[in-house]
């Protein structure tokens, strides 16, 4: 823009960053809080609709607080092409939206398009469970941003509604686009697992490089390929939230998370069901605690716990301990006064008192497998987290632990472990597993 443009004597618009049905989002510059913010603005031009539509999403988005949804600054008024107009002010999310992704086109890692999914089922989850229930109606690749941290956001709310509609409030309008939205919404009608349908029909997208309609038969009804991942659950998971009929598809993103967190198979979808690549990677027989740390507990800890030796080498395994190993402890104690060793032997006794605790106190429990992360200590010796989740008296729960990367190795994404946590700690966990 040639001139500078200044909304409500604040806000200093910088660039475009979208349009829509009616009206424009800017990238601006909020000059008393020195901050880049994202302004949707109304089109002074728009009917009584898109008015009531740009009120309400104004109006679900500020009772919403949750990261991977913009939060809402302000809503202001102010003159805008020779008319006068409002502007909402949000949070800016920068980063690369689903749709950009895919034009690429970039190939995200299996492991990552998994986080995403699950990341997305909580936010809706977050928004179904609300009193009343939230509906997005417009989710598609271009409405889903990656943070730099791989996080992902739900953007545009424009289409949102509230399934309990007020007494001034009508329900029969249509919004969505084409192939991401399910046949109810061509009615003016959606429910909670209408939002469950454009978030399949978005995956089955970013998975193949090919939009939804291209995946229709006949009969209108999208066919989720059979070799659509390397994983046996995604691919039925999608197919049944992908059902014609709302009665036919998972219900909730609860009920999507279960079904993923199963691996069971999913009856009425278009894609065989494979079994899971596991159950439990690791039979563990551990008593009721507390537990005295002795006979096959003690065993089970010694193989769990790792000794200075394996994270002096990390990432070999190690079987025996022969004399090249020995000479090279030798050396760094040499060369570095003895520092070094003492180093690797402190951090293999915390990690073993920390495992302790919970072998005497915890509770056995099998997780899911959902995203591997690399870490260095500040040794520079590489390890990796295994981030996981777990269910718990029927609430899924979320836990990271580190590992050596020899013991990751072994696992994939979906993989199931053994972990012990300690439900009167915030549910902290570690993982028992080492095959």
């Amino acid at each position: 823009m040639a001139d500078v443009v200044i909304v409500a004597d604040r806000y200093e618009l910088l660039r475009p960053l979208g349009s829509g049905s009616f009206g424009r989002t800017f990238l601006a510059h909020d000059r008393t809080f020195d901050r880049h913010v994202a302004i949707k603005v109304l089109d002074p031009a728009a009917d009584w609709k898109a008015r009531d539509l740009f009120k309400r999403e104004s109006a679900v988005l500020q009772g919403l607080r949750h990261q991977a949804i913009p939060e809402v600054h302000a809503l202001v008024s102010g003159a805008w092409e020779g008319g006068n107009t409002e502007f909402l002010v949000m949070e800016y999310i920068e980063g690369m939206s689903l749709a950009q992704v895919i034009d690429e086109p970039r190939v995200l890692p299996f492991s990552e398009v998994v986080h995403l999914f699950l990341e997305l089922l909580g936010v809706l989850d977050y928004l179904h469970r609300r009193a009343p229930p939230i509906l997005h109606r417009d989710i598609k690749p271009s409405n889903i941003i990656m943070r730099a941290d791989g996080e992902p956001v739900l953007v545009d709310f424009g289409s949102v509604r509230r399934t309990a509609l007020g007494a001034d409030e009508s329900g029969s309008t249509i919004v969505g686009t084409y192939g991401y939205m399910p046949y109810e919404q061509y009615m003016g009608q959606a429910a909670p697992s209408s939002d469950l349908y454009a978030l399949a029909a978005t995956f089955l997208h970013l998975l193949t490089g090919r939009p939804p309609r291209e995946w229709l038969n006949d009969e209108g009804r999208i066919i989720v390929p059979a070799n659509l991942s390397n994983d046996g659950r995604l691919g039925p998971v999608l197919a049944r939230m992908l059902q014609p009929s709302p009665t036919d598809r998972l219900a909730s993103a609860h009920e999507v998370r279960e079904a993923m967190w199963r691996g069971t198979e999913t009856t009425g979808g278009n894609v065989p069901a494979g079994a899971p690549r596991s159950t439990a990677i690791e039979s563990v027989a551990l008593g009721p605690a507390p537990r005295t740390i002795e006979g096959e507990t003690a065993a089970l800890l010694d193989r769990v716990a790792p000794t200075a030796w394996d994270l002096a080498d990390s990432s070999t395994k190690q079987d025996v301990i022969g004399a090249s190993d020995v000479a090279w402890a030798i050396f760094l104690g040499v060369i570095t006064v003895g520092i070094v060793p003492l180093i690797f032997v402190s951090v293999a006794h915390q990690r073993r008192r920390r495992l302790t605790r919970f072998f005497r106190n915890g509770t056995v429990a099998t997780a899911r497998v959902i995203n591997f992360a690399p870490e260095s200590t500040a040794m520079g010796q590489k390890l990796t987290r295994v981030g996981y989740e777990f269910s718990v008296d029927g609430k899924l729960r979320r836990d990271s632990d580190l590992v050596l990367p020899v013991v990751a190795a072994r696992w994939v994404v979906g993989d199931s472990v053994s972990i012990l946590y300690h439900a009167a700690e915030d549910y902290d966990s570690v993982i028992i597993s080492t095959s």
